[in-house]
């Protein structure tokens, strides 16, 4: 399969224009995120034992564009925006705050290089670091992402954080990409020896497209990329909901039940 070159726009900065469809689109088409429950819990002890005593938590989101919110019409519409209402609302009386440190069109090493600046400054209990897809991009290949996720972890680590890996979206940009299932195997098997949970972003949003007949438009922003209201809002909803589960104690249910139908566009 032959690589597909990024346009110069890509590499001069596209990332960081809000390219998205209006959001009453979504509304009209009417694409549902039937995908609330589909992972597994993420088992996060540490957190849950700070939030059980103190009823605080602070969590950090690192990562690229699709962290930063790139698609999104709103910094209210942005998926860690969207995670902090979700967790504040399945754990009534307590404070979570969700710290948004991602940054438009960075790699992984680029997001090591200022973890202390970023991450560490602000303390937080678990990191959510979303990986993979501009590596893919930038046609690296899987390389030797393996090292620097294992460097990357080991660092967040250091700062008392406990990590949760995302790998790459399902869009038309990534996949198209031969070394895109890889990658996301790849991300598996260091989640796997690293002890560190792994949030399935890839394989939910190709649920999404296959099994739910969700168009890609209906789903991305317009370049085919970056994701849109819809697709954030889904994704908080069910990171939130797994992440709740791992909050938890193991005979204890999430404060609020997730709906397994949730309409777009609201």
């Amino acid at each position: 399969m032959t690589r597909l070159r990024l346009s110069p726009l890509y590499r001069i900065g596209l990332l960081a224009l809000p390219l998205l469809l209006p959001t009453g689109a979504f509304a009209q088409q009417g694409p549902v995120c039937s995908t609330v429950t589909s992972q597994p819990a993420v088992r996060l002890p540490k957190a849950a034992d700070k939030l059980a005593k103190t009823k605080q938590l602070t969590i950090v989101t690192l990562g690229s564009s699709s962290t930063a919110g790139v698609g999104a019409s709103s910094s209210s519409t942005t998926y860690p925006a969207r995670l902090q209402a979700e967790l504040n609302a399945r754990f009534p009386g307590a404070t979570i705050t969700v710290v948004n440190k991602g940054v438009n069109a960075e790699d992984a090493q680029e997001n090591i290089r200022r973890m202390a600046r970023d991450v560490a400054t602000v303390q937080p209990d678990v990191v959510l670091w979303q990986v993979g897809t501009n590596a893919l991009l930038r046609q690296f290949g899987v390389g030797n992402m393996a090292e620097t996720l294992k460097a990357g972890i080991t660092e967040l680590r250091g700062y008392g954080a406990e990590v949760v890996l995302m790998d790459p979206q399902y869009a038309p940009w990534v996949i198209v990409d031969p070394d895109a299932r890889p990658m996301v195997k790849l991300i598996a098997d260091v989640g796997r020896d690293q002890n560190v949970p792994v949030f399935k972003r890839f394989a939910m949003m190709e649920l999404w497209h296959e099994r739910d007949k969700i168009s890609f438009p209906q789903m991305s922003a317009i370049d085919g990329l970056h994701g849109n209201d819809f697709a954030y809002d889904c994704l908080a909803r069910s990171l939130g909901y797994s992440m709740a589960m791992g909050l938890r104690p193991a005979n204890s249910q999430p404060a609020v039940a997730a709906s397994t139908q949730v309409p777009a566009g609201r």
